[in-house]
Order: C-alpha cells, then structure tokens, then sequence
C-alpha cells in the first residue's frame, strides 16, 4: 500500500502544469536533435525553426505563435540568458528583422533548426555566424525557472491532454517495472 501512493508523490507534479520547469523543455528539444529541418515542418519527424520551438513548448502547455518574428515579440525581453530562453537572429549581419530562433541551452549553447545545418542540433553562440546575426532573448512566462514578475503572461492551452498522455505514459513504466520486479 506503500508503495503506490510514493509513486503518486512521483506522477503528481506532472499532472500540474505550473511545475513545469524551462529546463524541462530544453531536455525535450535536445531529445529531438538530429531531426530532419525541413523549411514550414512543425515535427515531430520534422521542423524547421520556429516549428521546433511552437512544438517544443506546446509539450509543456505554451501556445507559441508559428513564425519566428511572431514569436520574437512573446515574452519579456531578457539581458542575461537563462536555461530555456528563446533565442533571436537576423539572417545577416547588421540586419534587424527576425527570421531564426533557438531555446538557450545554456554555457553558450542554443538547440535549434537551421537549414544551414539541415537537421536540429546544438549550436555555440560564440561562432562568428551566430554572434554576428545576434538580435535579442526573451524570457517565457508560466514556466518556473522561465520568467520574471511583470512579464507578458503567455497564452497556455492544451496542458490537460498532454499531461495526460505523460501521465500515462509514466504509469505505464511503473507499472511494467512493479510487475517485472515483484511479479503479479
């Protein structure tokens, strides 16, 4: 009898999506890494970079806008990058209209899809072709660890349903451990 309810203490946060961390969703975008860029994809086999981004963050009930310039005006503007931000660039240097974005991994890193690439990878900001093309963050609100009082309040939805498969999908492995370990 134990046992079961600390595997509640275990599921119950992620039946709750204001617990969600910014960290979270950096884990899963880097889980995509090596997937196909494909200019207007939105994944999950394919993305290009605005669709990993919407799709990543949809995960942990952030609704995104599809564009990256759409995208560039959600959120509170950041100076010091954190874990989780979204990250901004212009396609030249000395350019200032918006048509890249990345999620800040952190130590310099972003994960995003390029089509320079072709595939969703890691890349190093300090690279002169980043640096140079380097717009602004923003910093997403309704993610613990992601945001700051007096943000803009992202519009969240769909967070019960994919808690839900999560859930699930987490029941379904302990349950298959329990069985395995202790029989029926």
């Amino acid at each position: 009898m134990i046992r079961p309810i600390g595997y509640a203490v275990f599921v119950w946060p992620l039946a709750f999506p204001s617990f969600a961390l910014a960290s979270d969703a950096v884990d899963f975008a880097a889980s995509l890494i090596g997937r196909p860029y494909v200019w207007g994809a939105e994944g999950p086999r394919t993305f290009d970079c605005s669709g990993l981004t919407q799709y990543v963050y949809r995960e942990f009930g952030v609704e995104l806008p599809r564009r990256a310039i759409t995208q560039s005006s959600v959120g509170g503007r950041v100076a010091r990058l954190q874990r989780g931000d979204l990250i901004f660039f212009s396609s030249g240097p000395g350019e200032s209209t918006v048509t890249h974005v990345g999620i800040y991994e952190g130590a310099g890193v972003m994960i995003d899809a390029s089509k320079r690439q072709g595939r969703v990878t890691r890349d190093n900001l300090n690279e002169p072709f980043w640096a140079e093309r380097l717009l602004f963050a923003r910093r997403l609100a309704g993610l613990a660890g992601g945001s700051r009082d007096g943000e803009p309040v992202v519009r969240t939805t769909r967070r019960i349903p994919d808690r839900r498969k999560t859930i699930a999908r987490v029941l379904e492995t302990v349950g298959d451990i329990l069985i395995r370990r202790y029989g029926r």
